[in-house]
């Protein structure tokens, strides 16, 4: 599947919003586009998520918990 820049669902910083649906960022297509573009190598799509997640703490207000930028961010990279 080829994507354009319209097409990227990427994050809206400091709001952490996908610029292409708005909704919280990593959403589904973001995900999947995420997974293709690791592919077999989950590890280092952990890693990434890993430095989103802590670029999004110090975006996000601090009513955001650990929890929930875990499970925003890293939970849904575990195979």
């Amino acid at each position: 599947m080829t994507t354009t820049a319209t097409d990227q669902h990427t994050p809206q910083r400091p709001s952490w919003d996908c610029s292409c649906c708005g909704k919280d960022w990593p959403c589904s297509p973001a995900r999947i586009q995420l997974s293709e573009q690791y592919g077999p190598r989950r590890t280092d799509l952990a890693v990434y998520m890993a430095v989103q997640l802590g670029h999004a703490a110090g975006d996000l207000p601090a009513a955001t918990t650990s929890t929930q930028l875990y499970e925003r961010f890293i939970e849904w990279t575990r195979p």
